[in-house]
């Protein structure tokens, strides 16, 4: 429109006499050189608009798997709770019945209370899938004789392995459970009366990994010197 405005201007200028051809000539090649600029901000526009929309796509495809990714981590998040929730209960309820599990003097049979404490911590761990069950054996400071450090050893020992065999025969995977002795060593209470002793001759259950790897302690040879003559 302008264009024509300004051609019919300048032909309205000629024809009057006001304008010279070379004149007319310079301004229809810049009404030529507007409209040239116009036609390319139209296409810039145009283009600009289209990469908008993609923009646009990209954006609404991303809040989609923003959104997915936010509800799987809600979903892993409350699964995560509810074992952290049930692990926590199931180590109440260990220690709970880990303070049953105690044993007559130098005897590593299981009493009836500790069998039926065993029965349930069991039912427990069996529903259990990632943990392995680690049972430790203890005995007080005079078990097996004054000095007999070795006895003691193979007392706790042999109750950790009572405890265990139950529990396998309860339906844990062997495979799952560790045992170890301790003998007299970390007391529960001071060997410094009957009451006292009898607390220390126990068996203890602990939950752990079902892949623990323990870890290696790494020695260097000793250094022999040899004897001056």
């Amino acid at each position: 429109m302008r264009r024509v405005m300004l051609v019919v201007g300048l032909a309205a200028a000629i024809g009057c006499g006001g304008i010279s051809k070379e004149t007319y000539g310079a301004k229809e090649a810049e009404a030529a050189k507007y409209k040239q600029q116009a036609t390319q901000l139209e296409s810039q526009v145009k283009s600009l608009d289209q990469q908008n929309a993609t923009l646009q796509q990209q954006n609404a495809r991303l809040q989609q798997q923003a959104s997915a990714a936010q509800t799987q981590l809600d979903a892993t998040t409350t699964k995560l709770n509810e074992q952290t929730a049930e692990t926590a209960e199931l180590r109440e309820r260990t220690k709970k019945i880990n303070e049953q599990l105690l044993f007559k003097e130098n005897s590593s049979k299981l009493s009836p209370e500790s069998k039926r404490a065993l029965d349930v911590v069991a039912a427990a761990i069996a529903q259990l899938k990632d943990k392995a069950v680690l049972v430790a054996g203890f005995t007080d400071d005079t078990e097996g004789g004054k000095g007999a450090t070795s006895k003691r050893w193979q007392l706790s020992t042999a109750r950790a392995m009572e405890v265990a065999k139950y529990l396998a025969g309860r339906g844990i995977d062997p495979k799952h459970i560790g045992v170890a002795g301790f003998g007299a060593g970390r007391p529960v209470a001071p060997n410094d009366s009957l009451a006292n002793k009898a607390l220390n001759r126990r068996a203890e259950i602990a939950l752990t990994p079902q892949h623990l790897e323990m870890g290696t302690v790494e020695v260097s040879p000793p250094t022999v010197k040899p004897k001056s003559k």
